[in-house]
């Protein structure tokens, strides 16, 4: 982890080097240059686009106007002073917003297979994979694809990608993978995070698309790796049978 002491450092530090995740307030210290600090951030952002942001601020109207910028433009996770910032609530949206910044080579695959597809339907997938933490269930992919379980499978069946279940698991999974590695959490906290029913249903999940569990994941597995894995049960010849939901 490192800590910029200085506006200028903190953009000098996001362009020169790769982050997994980046935290700022944009109003600190002067609230006046808000608006110009995060179009500079956005700039210097630019060859690392996929790097997630955290907006980390207070409650005014400079910070809303700063962190709603931010959210339009990246989708930054957006954390409130004194509100949701206890030690343990940080964690979790640091969590959250690098295991989506992991799937991205998953949401590269699918935009070519998405394209025909309605615009709430790719929108959906692109957030499914992004933010697997938000949609938890078919049910609650279908509405945010602004239609039925049956119409979305119909739909993705057309474009030669996965059922949606299936779908579903690929970007929990890795979500799952990037957090029991990289974030090294225990499965347990995964599962929690993720929204699974159990520790059990997440085993189920990983053996099911894997063939392995939490707890042998093999030593020589990196996050390219598995991803390599995983890609190909996006597409309908290689469906899985996913656990139910």
């Amino acid at each position: 982890m490192r800590a910029a002491t200085s506006w200028q450092e903190f953009t000098g530090a996001v362009s020169e080097h790769s982050s997994d995740v980046l935290v700022v307030d944009p109003c600190v210290g002067a609230e006046r240059l808000a608006r110009e600090r995060v179009r500079e951030l956005l700039a210097v952002r630019s060859h690392s686009p996929c790097t997630p942001v955290v907006g980390y601020v207070c409650v005014t109207a400079a910070a809303i106007h700063a962190v709603s910028a931010l959210a339009r433009s990246c989708g930054a996770e957006i954390v409130v002073r004194g509100l949701d910032d206890q030690a343990h609530a940080l964690l979790r949206t640091l969590h959250r917003a690098i295991a989506g910044s992991a799937a991205e080579p998953l949401v590269v695959a699918l935009a070519g297979p998405c394209s025909p597809l309605p615009l709430d339907i790719a929108d959906a997938l692109t957030l499914l994979f992004r933010r697997p933490d938000k949609l938890r269930s078919v049910d609650d992919l279908a509405m945010a694809a602004s239609t039925t379980r049956r119409t979305l499978d119909r739909w993705l069946a057309r474009a030669g990608l996965a059922s949606a279940r299936t779908l579903l698991a690929c970007a929990r999974t890795s979500a799952a993978f990037h957090l029991l590695t990289t974030g090294g959490l225990r499965a347990t906290h995964t599962a929690a995070l993720l929204g699974y029913a159990s520790t059990r249903a997440l085993t189920r999940e990983l053996q099911s698309l894997m063939g392995f569990a939490p707890s042998s994941i093999p030593p020589h597995m990196t996050r390219a790796t598995f991803v390599d894995g995983l890609r190909p049960r996006l597409f309908r010849d290689h469906a899985v049978t996913a656990s139910s939901y």
